[in-house]
């Protein structure tokens, strides 16, 4: 069923700038879809995307189930294990885009498939070296660019995270359902 409505709850900023900027981009104009940043952790995330939407239902006058809501988070600070957060996102009834270890490794697949980095500030290093520039996770003006000049690379990205899914070690990305799941209404 197409949902009438798509709700997307990030953990923090710069997934909201992905995602705002993609929506822009790739014209998907098809649903009213809106981004949220900064919205929590884990659980509490999910639990956000619950009560937003039911009171975007009821402002709506909606069914529950014709939004389609989405929790967008990575592992910082997680205390419980991936599987029993995907579960619970199921029994809630709210998507799951995770990363692991972080949202900057699905950035650094727009470039390339890349394997596990040991630290943050290595993968930060390695996203650098493709944008000639440094890095700043409030500011995605270079993916705007990207995709003006190349708009494939959000396919490129798609193919590459696809090889990263193990959940049993890093790194390990979903990010890209969610990526998917906004294209198909840009048709």
């Amino acid at each position: 069923m197409k949902p009438r409505r798509l709700l997307i709850l990030c953990e923090g900023g710069t997934e909201k700038l992905y995602f705002d900027s993609l929506v822009q981009h790739k014209r998907i104009y098809t649903l009213p879809i809106e981004v949220f940043g900064k919205k929590g952790q884990h659980k509490a995330l999910i639990d956000k995307c619950v009560v937003e939407r039911k009171k975007k239902a009821d402002d709506l006058n909606l069914s529950e189930n014709e939004i389609e809501a989405w929790a967008v988070c990575d592992c910082d600070r997680m205390k419980i294990k991936y599987l029993e957060l995907l579960r619970y996102s199921e029994e809630k009834k709210v998507k799951l885009a995770f990363s692991n270890p972080q949202f900057e490794t699905y950035l650094l697949q727009h470039f390339e498939a890349k394997g596990p980095k040991k630290r943050k500030e290595e993968l930060i290093l390695e996203l650098e070296k493709h944008l000639n520039e440094k890095y700043n996770k409030n500011n995605l003006s270079w993916f705007d660019e990207m995709i003006d000049k190349d708009p494939k690379r959000v396919e490129v990205a798609i193919s590459n995270s696809n090889k990263l899914g193990n959940h049993t070690r890093p790194p390990f990305l979903t990010i890209q359902k969610l990526t998917e799941r906004l294209l198909e209404f840009a048709k």
